[in-house]
């Protein structure tokens, strides 16, 4: 392999290996982020915790970059996976936005790690995403990277079903100040600022700020019981400040702290469980780093970090027995990792690394207690790389973890990339990944309580569970061909899940379903008896298919990016939900066409499309959706400068079905864009 030529931006620690431009991508905020990808041998950090090419990445990835989230004219960081092979979007009126690979998605997508600048940011409570809520804004990102599949072997239990690692602009890349205002349809606002600086001490800086107010949903008619679903309204408020300190010649610290407070205001006066309410949101983000250059290419990493988020929201039951309903919840991670990277010898490069972390949650609702929960969990993990032939490497890696409720788990991974051509190489990949329930799956007692009276129950855990394992397999095929601007990536892909978690109901009061103490059910129909839920390991499943993505680029005339995946379910007898073999659609597809025109006009449109399928749990069938998207800019001004002016329409082809076609109609949009940069 070639030696990688590395640029060098103002004051920032000259790392010269791709091992140590992993680690300080992530993290610190991706100090190098465009020029890794876009200098002469483009690279990836994700896969493998270390900055790879694709031809040398184990595991398939895709890589959302700037253009493109400016081109698809997406204003939040979930859309932007709509561009992601194989992955499904929906968003509803009733909680966060969720995101799924290859179908099996519900309410929670708990099943994706998802980070920031390498620092995870899923929810204790649930282990989903709180995408709305999240510390960064779409204008601050430099590009997302997203692994299409398990990574159990780079980041341990949780990283079952993909890993999306969103990675912001670096105060070191920047300088100036810049502001983005949106205004459209039906109030929708979304507004920003950004400035960049630097002191005489070699510290970069940038501060920003944003606040987005937005219609998603409005209230409207089952399409069968005539009942009134909830709409939804949400404003979001985020300040954030990231800082980059080279101290010495060997040394850099980087801080990243960010406050978000968002406001959804959800429910309707015709269901009892969805009244109208305000759901307020606060959340803290503080990542601290450091990074010490032992060499020219070996480097020891340390990161600490905080998240917690505090979550208020309830109502009065409807009806003749009014009961407050208190949803009030809190939660909290804190995270400690050391990584060391390494270039032992030509052919060999080495990861090693430990991490620990506490997670905390309390809630009365879903616990049924005002006692805290609990626990830390640790892990080691470790990559070796080897390339005993000039157009061979070997990739082995692996993660040791002992979780607070699921105990010991070993993730292995091992991978093989042959290069047929400087430009093109095929992958083989094998591995096996865990998730560990969560805290409501392991733990969930959700009740409605009258003084001491226990009158609802939802969820409630009586039994231990088991975590979740899949074993993965994939072969690949990743082309550059740089004289005709295209690039390539297939992939075929073979996906055995056994022990996956799925809730199962039962009616109280029957032998397996023992009431709680003190239980006396609201009034309800004879021929609807309550009902209790609990989390089973359900029966196994096979996932297969195939994807494939193609970009190209032509100076001065744009860009086209199209993927396309084919999905097939297999559950074996006995799966606690019949909808699991429809959870996935048979094609997903997705296409971003950008032209440049005259008079530094660029247009672009995009066109996403999923078959017929079923969300799980909370979802439900949602026809074959086509959406289109339209966005026409103009910048103005030197060159050199990021001014624009721009009118997007989302949706053009008018209301769609989301997450429940019954219920939910996903609200076209249509706004203008004015961003200045001085």
């Amino acid at each position: 392999m070639p030696a990688l030529r590395l640029p060098r931006p103002r004051r920032l620690l000259p790392l010269v290996s791709a091992a140590s431009a992993a680690a300080l991508v992530l993290g610190s905020g991706a100090a190098l982020a465009s020029d890794l990808f876009f200098g002469d041998i483009p690279l990836v950090l994700t896969a493998s915790r270390m900055a790879q090419s694709p031809r040398d990445a184990p595991v398939a990835v895709t890589v959302i970059d700037r253009e493109m989230i400016r081109a698809s004219g997406f204003t939040e960081i979930h859309d932007l996976l709509r561009l992601v092979p194989g992955f499904l979007v929906a968003d509803w009126p009733e909680g966060s936005p969720v995101v799924a690979r290859h179908g099996l998605g519900d309410a929670y997508d708990r099943r994706i790690k998802v980070m920031v600048d390498g620092v995870t940011v899923n929810r204790p409570l649930w282990g989903d995403t709180a995408w709305t809520d999240l510390p960064v804004r779409v204008d601050d990102i430099e590009r997302v990277e997203v692994v299409r599949g398990a990574n159990g072997a780079a980041y341990g239990v949780n990283a079952f079903d993909g890993v999306i690692n969103i990675i912001t602009r670096s105060p070191a890349t920047e300088n100036g100040a810049a502001l983005v205002t949106r205004v459209g349809r039906k109030g929708f606002q979304d507004h920003g600022f950004r400035i960049n600086g630097h002191t005489e001490g070699a510290i970069d800086w940038r501060l920003s700020a944003s606040h987005r107010r937005a219609q998603n949903f409005r209230a409207r008619r089952d399409d069968k019981t005539r009942e009134l679903t909830s709409g939804e309204d949400v404003r979001n408020t985020l300040l954030n400040f990231s800082a980059t300190a080279q101290v010495g010649a060997r040394d850099e610290l980087d801080l990243y702290v960010a406050l978000n407070d968002g406001v959804a205001e959800r429910g309707t006066v015709e269901d009892w469980q969805e009244q109208p309410r305000d759901e307020e949101t606060r959340s803290r983000f503080v990542h601290l780093s450091w990074r010490h250059s032992l060499a020219p290419e070996s480097e020891l990493s340390v990161h600490l970090s905080h998240q917690d988020e505090r979550f208020r929201a309830g109502w009065m039951t409807a009806g003749e027995l009014v009961v407050p309903i208190d949803m009030n919840t809190d939660g909290r991670r804190d995270e400690f990792e050391l990584q060391y990277t390494d270039r032992p010898a030509e052919d060999w490069r080495l990861l090693l690394g430990a991490g620990v972390r506490r997670e905390t949650v309390r809630s009365l609702r879903y616990f049924n207690t005002d006692t805290s929960l609990s626990g830390t969990s640790s892990q080691l993990f470790g990559s070796l790389s080897w390339s005993p032939l000039a157009t061979l490497t070997l990739d082995v890696g692996g993660t040791y973890e002992d979780h607070h409720y699921s105990g010991s788990t070993f993730s292995p991974r091992l991978a093989m990339n042959y290069a047929l051509t400087p430009e093109s190489a095929v992958r083989a990949s094998a591995g096996v990944s865990y998730r560990a329930p969560g805290f409501f799956e392991s733990s969930a007692y959700e009740t409605i309580r009258v003084d001491d009276t226990v009158r609802w129950v939802g969820s409630r855990q009586t039994t231990p569970v088991e975590p979740e394992r899949v074993r993965h397999f994939e072969l690949g095929y990743v082309a550059q061909f740089s004289e005709l601007g295209l690039n390539l990536d297939v992939r075929a892909f073979h996906e055995r899940y056994a022990r996956y978690l799925d809730s199962r109901s039962c009616i109280i009061g029957e032998p397996r379903c023992v009431p709680p103490e003190n239980y006396e059910p609201f009034p309800h129909a004879a021929d609807r008896p309550p009902k209790q839920f609990r989390f089973v390991n359900s029966a196994a499943l096979t996932r297969h298919g195939a994807e494939f993505s193609a970009d190209w680029r032509r100076p001065g005339w744009g860009r086209i990016v199209l993927s396309q995946a084919f999905i097939d379910i297999d559950a074996d007898v006995g799966a606690s939900d019949g909808d699991f073999e429809l959870s996935a659609p048979t094609t997903i597809s997705s296409l971003l066409l950008v032209k440049d025109l005259p008079e530094r006009w660029r247009a672009s449109l995009g066109y996403y499309r999923h078959g017929e399928m079923y969300w799980l749990n909370q979802g439900d069938r949602v026809p074959v959706v086509n959406r289109f998207d339209l966005r026409l800019a103009r910048s103005f001004g030197p060159p050199s400068a990021d001014n624009e002016v721009a009118i997007v329409a989302q949706g053009v082809n008018g209301r769609y079905p989301e997450f429940y076609a019954r219920k939910f109609r996903h609200e076209p949009q249509l706004f203008a864009t004015l961003r200045l940069a001085w």
